[in-house]
């Protein structure tokens, strides 16, 4: 049974997965964010992957959709990530 706390930890790996990458942006070529169910361990990944090709269906997002220009500069898109999450994470 999923929970909101399930909800936020995914959340939360997103958007460190997106400041990882707004921290070094040119150590990857063609950065996609890669979301998926760990079947292993039953919980929801967030990592940066490369050359995947671009599919919401199957949890490969461009890195754009979840970046925006704050008052600082680049920064995570907490709305963005958060539409991610509820897609992926239901309650029951």
């Amino acid at each position: 049974m999923a929970t909101i706390q399930d909800i936020r930890a995914l959340e939360l790996a997103i958007y460190e997965t997106v400041e990882e990458y707004l921290d070094t942006p040119d150590a990857y070529n063609k950065p996609v964010l890669h979301v998926y169910l760990d079947k292993d361990e039953m919980i929801h990944r967030a990592e940066m992957d490369e050359n995947l090709p671009v599919s919401d269906d199957n949890g490969i997002y461009a890195i754009e959709s979840v970046i925006r220009e704050g008052d600082k500069g680049k920064e995570p898109d907490v709305d963005a990530i958060s539409d991610i999450a509820n897609s992926w994470v239901f309650l029951n």
